[in-house]
């Protein structure tokens, strides 16, 4: 258990001290709880709310889906045909990401949606027109969980190619964003679920890397290694 500890905090030191999609994360984290510190969950939510315009509508109506369950099961599929490694490392991490959240939702919070909170004044808030509003079990955010699981993964994946990093983290958070943009979720909802799927995806490849998963570890559906 020292060696695998030893082995694991190796890796995490090696991959924060070159991936640029943590540092990228770890500016949006500070910013994001500094914004909800300074003007509250709701006060944040309802200043999000009001910046509302046609371009955005669309923008993060179809955006947010990309932070779906089916999403992540495409990613870790392909991630399988690449490199079987990698598919076994994506399972861990969703799997494990997505149970967290989902218990933590469920079971031991339960908390209401914005469309409950705010139900007396809910015609008063800027809503995207064909979004279905989720009642309960708004913390924390599922979606930005898996969109932060995903990206984080694929950073990893690619983190000699700093430029993806930076990529994978923006689109990340622009998922993130529009849990709180669609009236879905609170701004402290997407901050822990983005926590939540980004140390997952962390932890799990700094634990699975380097593991060799037998002879067929490295090999592909595409290729016959890569």
């Amino acid at each position: 258990m020292a060696f695998i500890k030893k082995i694991m905090l190796k890796n995490i030191k090696y991959i924060l001290s070159i991936s640029l999609f943590f540092r990228v994360f770890i500016v949006f984290m500070f910013s994001w709880f500094y914004l909800i510190y300074n003007h509250g969950d709701s006060g944040l939510f309802e200043m999000i709310n009001a910046s509302h315009n046609d371009t955005f509508d669309v923008v993060f109506k179809y955006a947010t889906h990309i932070g779906g369950g089916w999403f992540a099961f495409g990613i870790a599929v392909l991630l399988f045909g690449i490199k079987f490694r990698w598919g076994i490392i994506a399972a861990f991490s969703f799997v494990g990401s997505a149970a967290i959240t989902q218990i933590m939702k469920r079971w031991v919070f339960n908390y209401p949606r914005p469309s409950v909170v705010f139900q007396d004044s809910i015609n008063q808030l800027n809503l995207v027109e064909g979004v279905e509003l989720h009642t309960n079990f708004s913390f924390p955010s599922g979606h930005s969980t898996a969109a932060f699981a995903v990206f984080c993964l694929l950073s990893l994946i690619w983190l000699e190619k700093k430029y993806l990093g930076f990529l994978f983290c923006f689109i990340a958070i622009i998922i993130g964003y529009s849990r709180v943009y669609l009236c879905q979720h609170f701004p402290m909802d997407v901050l822990v679920g983005a926590a939540i799927g980004t140390i997952c995806s962390l932890l799990f490849y700094a634990l699975l890397k380097d593991k060799l998963f037998g002879n067929w570890g490295n090999q592909s559906l595409f290729k016959k290694s890569i």
